[in-house]
């Protein structure tokens, strides 16, 4: 059965009632979005949405694809890695906190956020060793490169993406499968710290007198509790410039190489016109903008961050570091964050 394609723009009724045929939607699509993925908003950017994003952008060329899923595949399997050690720790967490709800003057509130996050914890387990299995399924590291056969090349694509000409149902599916052990990790840390807020604050919740114990622990939790939530606030801010700022530089440089590129193929041609009509010789001229062609047609690649290197080392088990250092430009179209 063929896929149904989604609508690629908004509906005629829908850009006949706004001006200039805005959708209204948008706006709000985009709001949801963020908010349900605002726990793991760099996860599901960084090795989620970004990859599927140049994936399709790709349309199957072999040469476009073929990197972008040899260092996603590399990442996915890392923060796979770090999601089920962050979801078992918060499994055992809940499980462990369980027991704390089994007194007198406990909330229900609190009982049911715990088993929420034991069970999110779960799923992230079981998800991440599912999506691992999918990822086994592609190509190792050794096997993409250009010699990889085309039909390799268009079953690695629809592994991933699940579709073939447009985007349908089945591909927005299929992105939210790849991003669900990361949001069921989230999620289950978000709702177990839900739950302790909760319990701690028991005594305010049944006005219990001042002289209660429970009431001062209560505040202290609340005041190391509202420094560590506005130290998290302050960091996801500063990632967040961060991240811009690095997009910014990254076009300004993209944008100044095309320039340098554009003038010296320029120069090279003016070049070698006056050297033929000086008497120069032809063949002497051809090597020479042969050489510059050659050169310009390669890139150096930045050296990665130590820290950034040390932590993929440690999570996934090789060194970037061995990677050749002279890539294809076109290796290079969409630079990647990594933590």
């Amino acid at each position: 059965m063929r896929e149904q394609a989604s609508p690629q723009g908004p509906p005629l009724a829908a850009a006949k009632d706004t001006p200039n045929g805005w959708n209204i939607w948008q706006p709000l699509q985009c709001f949801l979005l963020a908010a349900t993925t605002a726990p793991y908003r760099r996860a599901f950017k960084l090795y989620t949405w970004r990859p599927m994003k140049d994936f399709r952008a790709a349309k199957g060329d072999r040469t476009l694809l073929i990197p972008l899923v040899r260092n996603w595949k590399a990442d996915k399997y890392a923060e796979l890695q770090a999601v089920q050690v962050a979801a078992t720790f918060c499994g055992g967490a809940a499980f462990s906190s369980l027991p704390w709800s089994r007194t007198s003057n406990a909330i229900w509130i609190a009982d049911a956020l715990w088993f929420c996050s034991l069970l999110c914890s779960i799923f992230a387990i079981i998800t991440s060793i599912q999506t691992k299995s999918l990822l086994d399924d592609l190509p190792s590291r050794e096997q993409l490169t250009t010699a990889l056969p085309e039909n390799e090349v268009q079953r690695m694509r629809q592994t991933i993406l699940r579709y073939k000409k447009t985007p349908g149902i089945k591909h927005w599916i299929m992105v939210f499968v790849w991003q669900f052990p990361s949001m069921t990790m989230a999620y289950a840390w978000c709702t177990f710290i839900a739950g302790l807020t909760v319990y701690i604050c028991t005594p305010f919740i049944q006005r219990l007198p001042w002289q209660d114990r429970h009431k001062q622990i209560a505040v202290a939790y609340l005041a190391f509790g509202l420094v560590g939530v506005l130290t998290y606030i302050s960091a996801t801010v500063f990632v967040y410039v961060g991240e811009k700022d690095y997009e910014r530089s990254v076009a300004i440089s993209r944008a100044s190489t095309l320039a340098n590129t554009g003038s010296s193929t320029i120069a090279n041609k003016n070049v070698g016109f006056g050297g033929v009509e000086a008497g120069a010789s032809p063949t002497r001229v051809e090597a020479q903008t042969q050489m510059q062609q050659d050169a310009t047609n390669l890139t150096i690649v930045e050296i990665p961050d130590p820290v950034q290197a040390a932590r993929s080392k440690a999570l996934i088990g090789f060194d970037h570091s061995d990677s050749p250092k002279m890539v294809p430009e076109h290796s290079r179209a969409n630079p990647r964050l990594l933590f």
